[in-house]
């Protein structure tokens, strides 16, 4: 897929497009602490494992919520995007 984004694999939609969101977040995060010009300095290993963990839990359910949540608001606010 040379320059033409990520792809994401999941066995769910929800899960593929949760996935998805928080990696553009971190995408997001990473390019804004970069634009500082200061060191940017890599998390502990142990406290990366931790949170990884901590996000994974309760996976499938959570993502599927969230992407719930996603669709209703377009309902409300975008309901065209359905045609």
């Amino acid at each position: 897929m040379k320059h033409h984004g990520v792809m994401v694999l999941a066995p769910t939609i929800a899960e593929a497009w949760d996935d998805l969101y928080y990696l553009e977040r971190a995408a997001e995060v990473q390019v804004l602490a970069m634009s500082t010009g200061r060191k940017v300095l890599p998390v502990d290993p142990a406290v990366a494992a931790e949170t990884y963990r901590q996000m994974r839990e309760g996976d499938t359910e959570s993502a599927r919520l969230h992407l719930a949540a996603i669709r209703r608001q377009l309902d409300a606010e975008e309901p065209q995007y359905r045609h």
